[in-house]
């Protein structure tokens, strides 16, 4: 029968440093993955205007794409004041829809995460929703 020289395992102190960095971890996923599933419903409502309008998405007004994005954002019960922050843009081939917002979550104490959010819907190109251009990139 052999016997163990050394002690296996973590100390007390070892488990309170890993239980910190997971709860550490775990806050912050408890914070920011609700921003991050309401941009998922953003984008979503964005490519749905696209879906469902892709005939005539060139030809739709600005308050027509706005009353059409407000009504899945009221059905898919999306509060974000994000949401609401739309810029219109007139382009040669169209118009494209940019829904640009930050938020700031306080994570601990006077700690915040600030998330920014750069969504683009080209009305000339609508199967490549949500993704900014490359020259919008680039003017900022």
């Amino acid at each position: 029968m052999s016997t163990f020289k050394a002690q296996r395992g973590l100390s007390a102190i070892s488990w309170l440093v890993l239980l910190t960095v997971v709860g550490f971890f775990g806050l912050c996923v408890a914070k920011m993955a609700p921003v991050y599933a309401e941009n998922y419903y953003i984008t979503t409502g964005l490519k749905s205007v696209a879906q469902q309008n892709a005939g005539n998405l060139k030809n739709m007004r600005k308050s027509e794409i706005s009353r059409s994005l407000n009504s899945y954002y009221s059905i898919n019960n999306v509060r974000s004041p994000g949401a609401k922050e739309l810029e219109f843009q007139s382009t040669s081939r169209g118009m494209l829809v940019i829904n640009r917002y930050e938020v700031r979550v306080p994570l601990l104490a006077n700690i915040d995460v600030v998330m920014s959010f750069f969504n683009v819907l080209d009305t000339s190109a609508p199967d490549l929703c949500c993704d900014p251009p490359e020259e919008l990139l680039e003017s900022e």
